[in-house]
């Protein structure tokens, strides 16, 4: 994500934001990842 200038300048001007949020975001990503896992372990009943 650092290398979207919006984020690299958040970066620079408020470190300990920027931090939190890409912390926050990395926790949607593990979620969201975890979420698809599940759905594609799943089997269809096709009755």
């Amino acid at each position: 994500m650092y290398a979207e200038n919006r984020f690299r300048m958040l970066m620079h001007s408020q470190p300990e934001a920027a931090k939190k949020l890409m912390q926050q975001a990395q926790e949607d990503v593990n979620t969201r990842y975890a979420m698809y896992q599940y759905l594609a372990a799943r089997q269809i009943d096709n009755r």
